[in-house]
């Protein structure tokens, strides 16, 4: 193998490393400030009553906002890249054709649940976005460390073996906290 794909993919992997890290660093500054902003409503809780109970009486608007986040983790759920894998047939493709399958796999599930943003807070809506885009890079980059025609299960192997290496490697986790914890709130407010 010439030496120029070894830079190519130490770069390729490099690059992935950083957003990897960049991601989940900004998703755990979302949540620090998302506490924080949760901190600040504590304090000003005697104010916001009157708008607090006007959300809550409108049953058909709370039974909205929780089928949105129902529908939401189902989607986080969904988006996994283990559940992606676990939905594709490795042993009827190569690696472009899984690649191709699993973005538009992505996406569609994506753009089936993009209504349900109206439901829910900005802060969900970003993570369930940024989730999205992060398991597409993370598809993209390790596909561009495989042979176009190599036989899917390559692929599928260099996934796996990035979640095992790196439990912190995916949003999803992150993810599915904050719509858990957003659908409590709004249970109980």
């Amino acid at each position: 193998m010439d030496p120029i794909y070894y830079y190519l993919f130490g770069g390729a992997a490099l690059l992935f490393i950083a957003l990897g890290w960049y991601l989940r660093v900004k998703g755990r500054k979302e949540l620090q400030e998302q506490a924080e902003l949760e901190t600040q409503e504590l304090q000003l809780q005697p104010v916001m009553q009157t708008t607090v109970q006007k959300r809550v009486t409108n049953p058909e608007i709370l039974r909205l906002q929780l089928q949105a986040y129902e529908r939401l983790i189902i989607l986080t759920e969904r988006l996994g890249l283990q559940n992606l894998l676990s939905r594709f047939d490795v042993n009827s493709a190569n690696a472009a054709q899984m690649q191709q399958q699993l973005i538009q796999s992505i996406r569609k599930e994506f753009e089936y649940n993009v209504s349900q943003q109206l439901y829910v807070s900005a802060q969900a809506w970003d993570a369930v976005s940024n989730l999205k885009e992060q398991n597409i890079f993370i598809i993209n980059q390790l596909a561009g460390m495989v042979n176009p025609e190599a036989p899917a299960l390559e692929l599928g192997q260099k996934v796996a073996e990035l979640l095992a290496a790196d439990a912190n490697a995916s949003l999803q986790p992150v993810v599915l906290s904050l719509l858990r914890k957003e659908a409590r709130e709004l249970m109980n407010s």
